[in-house]
């Protein structure tokens, strides 16, 4: 493998990281909206109990 390969390499590794940790937040946003959501539902009902 040529120094050209091994960079071109690295190059794809780092965005194909950079894709993943994006894939990643937008994930771990959701899961937060869901569970702030699902925890105002359940202070809710305790409240109007």
């Amino acid at each position: 493998m040529t120094i050209f390969d091994k960079s071109k390499e690295m190059t794809d590794l780092l965005q194909k990281e950079k894709e993943l940790h994006k894939e990643i937040r937008k994930d771990f946003k959701k899961i937060s909206l869901k569970v702030n959501a699902d925890f105002d539902k359940i202070r809710e009902s305790k409240s109007s109990q």
